[in-house]
C-alpha cells in the first residue's frame, strides 16, 4: 500500500432514507489519535437527499461532532443522491481508477448495509456487496412480494413468502463459497419487518 497511508473502513448504506442507521455507525466510531485506530466513515445512498436527513445529522453532532466535521479527513458522513445502478457504475469506475493507481489496496474494508430497501432493491444491494468483495454485510429487507421467486414450491409452501426470500438471499451469499452467513432480529416493537441477514466474510 501507499506509504504513510492508513487503512480505512467505509460503511456504504444504501438505499439509506434519511440515513440514520449510517449515521450511528459513524457516531459509535469517533476518529482517535493513536496510528493503530482506522478511520470509518459512512457513504449515504438513496435517490434523493430528504431534508429529514440535515436535521437528523445536526442533531447527531450535537453529541458527535465528528460525523460532519471533517476531523477524519473528509467527513465522516457524505449523503450520495443517486440511484443503485448509477452509485454502483460509479463505484466501479473509481474503483478500476484506484487499482490502477495504488496497486490494489487490500488493507481496506467496505461494509454494506441496508434497512428496509423495499423488494428487489436488497437483492441489488447484495448482488453490490458481493461484487465489491464487502467484509461484512447487514440488510433488513421489507416489502416481500414476488420476492421468493427462485425459491422451491415446497419451501415457500411451508416457510411462506418472507422467509422464503430470505432463505434464497442467504444461500445466494453462501454459494459464492465467501461468506458465513445468518439470520439477526431487533424487537418486533421497533418494526414488524424485523429479519436481518448478516454475512462476515471468510478469513
Amino acid at each position: 500500500r501507499q506509504e504513510g497511508r492508513r487503512p480505512s473502513i467505509t460503511v456504504y448504506d444504501l438505499c439509506s432514507g434519511h440515513g440514520l442507521t449510517g449515521m450511528l455507525f459513524a457516531a459509535c466510531n469517533p476518529p482517535r489519535s493513536t496510528s493503530s485506530s482506522i478511520p470509518v466513515r459512512t457513504v449515504l445512498v438513496d435517490r434523493f437527499e430528504p431534508q429529514s436527513h440535515a436535521v437528523l445529522k445536526d442533531c447527531i453532532a450535537e453529541v458527535c461532532p465528528w460525523i460532519g466535521d471533517g476531523t477524519t479527513g473528509t467527513d465522516a458522513t457524505r449523503f450520495v443522491p443517486s440511484t443503485l445502478e448509477d452509485f454502483f457504475a460509479q463505484h466501479t469506475n473509481k474503483e478500476d481508477s484506484t487499482n490502477n493507481n495504488n496497486n490494489n489496496n487490500n488493507s481496506d474494508a467496505s461494509v454494506v448495509i441496508s434497512t428496509h430497501a423495499c423488494g428487489s432493491l436488497t437483492d441489488q444491494v447484495l448482488e453490490y456487496a458481493v461484487q465489491y468483495q464487502s467484509a461484512a454485510i447487514a440488510v433488513m429487507p421489507c416489502c416481500y412480494t414476488g420476492t421468493d421467486k427462485g425459491a422451491p414450491y415446497g419451501v415457500r409452501r411451508a416457510l411462506g413468502v418472507s422467509m422464503s426470500a430470505d432463505v434464497r438471499r442467504s444461500f445466494f451469499l453462501q454459494d459464492t463459497g465467501a461468506y458465513h452467513v445468518d439470520f439477526a432480529t431487533i424487537p418486533k416493537t421497533i418494526t414488524p419487518m424485523n429479519r436481518i441477514i448478516v454475512a462476515e466474510r471468510r478469513k
